[in-house]
């Protein structure tokens, strides 16, 4: 059968390094998810920015910054579980666009209340709330969508670039929502916010809605036993345990060198620019240029095999660069000690990220699709692992010093990394071949089984999948 006008091309020679870097975006619906991913991001990482910033002028309190914070992580970890369920139950399109409509409603509330002169404080905890569950819905959701709208050769690539995105916005949303307050006014911040959020409704609705649900009525049981089902599908391989136990416990030793850095900022690095305040901008930025940087470098890598080893050495790479990065100041001269934490802050996320997308994609490739949404809503929990790693490390740093509060969780790290993969041998050797090319995306089939032109055997050929009975795909090995 011939190929439909929508598929992918099959290009006749090998594309260039920039090509094969940024390929998923020459997938239409997948650049469409692309600039609207970019954009509820960005929005986002502005309002983490404005919302502290509103929350210590109303109160004039630093402990209400963490109250905020804590209202927002905890339905990450709770309301997770619940929404990877939702999310396999229904169209994750249709999701997608009632969630993000909710986040921009809930900000134009607060952008009115800020102008009208009635915003208080408890307004910013309950919304916090709210926002916290929309990005425990939104974030597994967004992830479990991407296998849709590419071929499956793109699959890796789409998340490498969906990440890289991701910490575009990390970079650039705290710069553009911290500058834009001077000028436009925190309620003005706050309407920027909504327009994004409203970019990133509009940017949905050219993606296709068929091939969005993951599992048919057929498929289901009761709510309660589909929720504990997720958790029960990845207790039952060993590999998947080992993926899922990893990608919730990097975060304990990267997210704590992150939020140590105003420590560091302070002394010594104080001395570089005359204040600490600009030195912890400068750092701060270089972990979202590290991300970025890993992001690319994971794109450009999404056809290696060698899947363990990724993980292994960015892992390792992360967690060498954070020991050294602890230590320059205590044998550099204090200018050169600045550079050299910020380049290696650059490096060590660079390793964290190409363990991140690594372990993302492996996942991706691994999960049957009617437990997609519910395995991708575990990973979220990591975001709810995150702050658990700071108390001990900043304990530890008013006791001995950050230097050595970092060094000793690195090691820490270290020890469990090299435990995990040295013992398995699966995780080790864990190989992705490249997946076949597929001549279109699986929303694309669907569409076109649909509307009665092909049947549901000619979609799993022309998209390059297995029958939805099958457990894993072929072309993964190890475990």
């Amino acid at each position: 059968m011939a190929a439909h006008p929508d598929a992918s091309p099959d290009a006749s020679e090998a594309p260039g390094l920039f090509a094969r870097t940024f390929a998923a975006l020459s997938e239409r619906d997948y650049a469409w998810y692309f600039v609207g991913n970019t954009a509820f991001f960005m929005a986002m990482q502005m309002n983490f920015v404005v919302r502290g910033y509103l929350a210590f002028e109303l109160t004039d309190s630093a402990t209400a910054l963490g109250l905020v914070a804590v209202s927002f992580a905890i339905p990450m970890m709770l309301v997770a579980p619940v929404a990877g369920v939702i999310s396999d139950r229904v169209n994750k399109k249709h999701l997608l666009m009632v969630m993000q409509t909710c986040s921009g409603l809930v900000n134009l509330v607060i952008a009115i209340l800020i102008v009208t002169g009635n915003i208080e404080f408890w307004h910013l905890l309950a919304t916090a709330v709210v926002t916290g569950s929309i990005m425990s819905t939104v974030m597994p959701t967004r992830q479990a969508v991407i296998p849709q709208l590419v071929p499956q050769q793109l699959m890796m690539n789409a998340i490498s670039l969906q990440m890289g995105g991701m910490n575009l916005t990390r970079i650039l949303g705290p710069a553009v929502g911290g500058l834009a307050i001077a000028p436009l006014g925190v309620g003005g911040v706050y309407f920027l916010t909504v327009g994004l959020f409203v970019l990133s409704v509009l940017s949905l609705i050219p993606l296709p809605s068929h091939g969005m649900v993951s599992t048919t009525k057929e498929e289901r049981s009761s709510f309660i036993e589909d929720l504990f089902g997720g958790f029960q599908f990845i207790a039952g391989s060993s590999l998947f345990r080992l993926l899922i136990a990893s990608a919730l416990l990097m975060p304990l030793f990267a997210f704590p060198v992150q939020q140590i850095l105003p420590v560091l900022a302070d002394d010594p690095y104080d001395t570089v620019f005359g204040e600490s305040a600009l030195a912890l901008g400068v750092m701060m930025s270089a972990t979202g240029v590290g991300g970025l940087v890993g992001a690319i470098i994971s794109a450009a890598l999404s056809d290696d095999p060698r899947k363990g080893m990724l993980m292994f050495a960015g892992a390792v790479s992360m967690v060498l660069c954070f020991v050294v990065f602890a230590t320059a100041s205590l044998w550099l001269p204090v200018n050169i000690a600045f550079a050299a934490a910020v380049l290696l802050l650059i490096a060590g996320n660079v390793g964290a990220m190409i363990f991140q997308v690594t372990n993302n994609s492996v996942i991706q490739a691994r999960v049957p699709e009617q437990y997609r949404g519910r395995v991708m809503s575990v990973m979220m929990m990591s975001f709810g692992t995150m702050p658990l790693g700071v108390v001990p490390v900043t304990m530890a740093a008013d006791a001995w010093g950050a230097p050595a509060a970092i060094i000793g969780s690195q090691a820490i790290g270290l020890v469990i990394i090299l435990a995990i993969f040295g013992a398995s041998r699966a995780l080790r050797e864990l190989r992705i071949a490249s997946l076949g090319r597929a001549e279109m995306s699986p929303s694309q089939a669907a569409r076109l089984v649909a509307d009665g032109e092909i049947t549901q055997a000619e979609a799993d050929r022309l998209s390059g999948r297995s029958p939805r009975s099958a457990d894993v795909p072929e072309s993964v090995s190890g475990g």
